[in-house]
């Protein structure tokens, strides 16, 4: 008797659990927060909801784009639920798009809500919508298998591999806007003509929108992260050029603060490629190490050029001013206000070793 008494509470208890079968569930994979067009409203919150389908051919990657306006992302989702008649589950969302005029206007502020819900993964790719999240969202890639998984083989890695893209998870990017002596960056993702577009990125000072930078910018910056190990690089020589297929790249720096001179950082660069093509023609072997002369010397200078254009922008995105924090004692506020002395001042000495292993297939 007793037996069944246990039972019959277990199934009282579990009648009133929060417990929703799969197929009365809508599996959110994208997230676009973008700015509201009217204005008593903030926000303009897209949900990017995976329809099941029946097999795994291009057909079956359907998807619903359901979008709200309201001044609180906790109130848009609430008012999303009523536009849907499954629950909406956030336990796959994997990509969060920031519109780039939200982000212009209202900083990097608005992480609260994604941080503070426990279905919300940390491992969610960050990246910036142009012209809007909403547009990344609904743009229909003719090819993808799955919903949101073209940007998810774009970031991950796991398709492509491309030196133009900056991989960004959510807790990393939330570590960056508390963390002294680090600076958030982003990829830029812009859509149109049912592609994306992923070749750009913009710099943040903890809060705001301070720095955009160019294709060839962001490439140079995935070189000295060494956070890639494909790039494509363009070396002038003589009156020509060439362009060089990199497949190895290893990057290291050090800060060094001599007690007569003005500090520097220490940057060696050490890559490994194949000249995949020349302006100019045949290439000889027997000159391969002018080519790699060249290459390094060209990589060199532009380097310390986008090195300065973070220091004159007070940014730091590779984070040298953690880096010297780590290794100096005394308080946090002493450190950082030393660091904040010194950044201005910072001089920059790299040294780029390339090694090119063959002119190609030409002969």
């Amino acid at each position: 008797m007793k037996k069944w008494l246990f039972i019959l509470l277990l199934l009282c208890l579990c009648g009133g659990c929060g417990f929703k079968d799969i197929d009365k569930r809508f599996f959110v994979v994208s997230i676009g927060i973008d700015k509201s067009e009217h204005k008593d409203m903030k926000y303009r919150i897209s949900l990017k909801l995976a329809v099941p389908g029946n097999s795994l051919d291009n057909s079956s990657a359907q998807y619903e784009l359901i979008a709200q306006d309201a001044n609180s992302i906790t109130e848009a989702v609430r008012l999303l639920k009523s536009k849907v008649d499954k629950e909406l589950d956030f336990g796959h969302a994997k990509i969060i798009i920031f519109g780039y005029p939200f982000l212009k206007e209202n900083g990097i502020n608005e992480l609260d809500w994604l941080n503070r819900r426990r279905d919300i993964q940390l491992v969610s790719w960050v990246a910036v919508g142009q012209p809007s999240a909403e547009a990344v969202l609904g743009t229909k890639i003719s090819h993808e298998r799955m919903p949101g998984n073209s940007l998810l083989l774009s970031f991950g890695k796991t398709g492509v591999e491309s030196g133009y893209v900056v991989s960004e998870y959510l807790f990393n990017f939330y570590r960056k806007k508390k963390e002294l002596g680090l600076d958030p960056i982003l990829s830029i993702v812009e859509s149109a003509n049912n592609h994306f577009t992923i070749n750009t990125a913009v710099l943040f000072d903890k809060e705001n929108v301070k720095l955009t930078l160019n294709s060839n910018e962001t490439r140079l910056f995935n070189i000295m992260k060494a956070s890639i190990n494909k790039v494509e690089i363009e070396a002038p020589f003589q009156d020509s050029k060439f362009f060089v297929s990199v497949d190895n790249i290893n990057s290291k720096y050090s800060i060094r603060i001599p007690k007569n001179g003005p500090p520097y950082v220490d940057m060696h660069i050490k890559m490994r490629g194949v000249i995949e093509e020349s302006a100019s023609g045949p290439l000889e072997i027997n000159q391969l190490s002018q080519y790699e002369a060249a290459v390094c010397q060209s990589s060199e200078e532009k380097i310390v050029r986008l090195l300065k254009k973070f220091r004159d922008n007070n940014l730091d995105p590779l984070g040298f001013g953690l880096k010297y924090r780590s290794r100096h004692f005394g308080t946090v506020e002493e450190e950082w206000r030393t660091w904040q002395a010194l950044y201005p001042e910072l001089e920059f000495r790299v040294g780029v070793e390339m090694k090119l292993e063959g002119v190609g297939v030409i002969k």
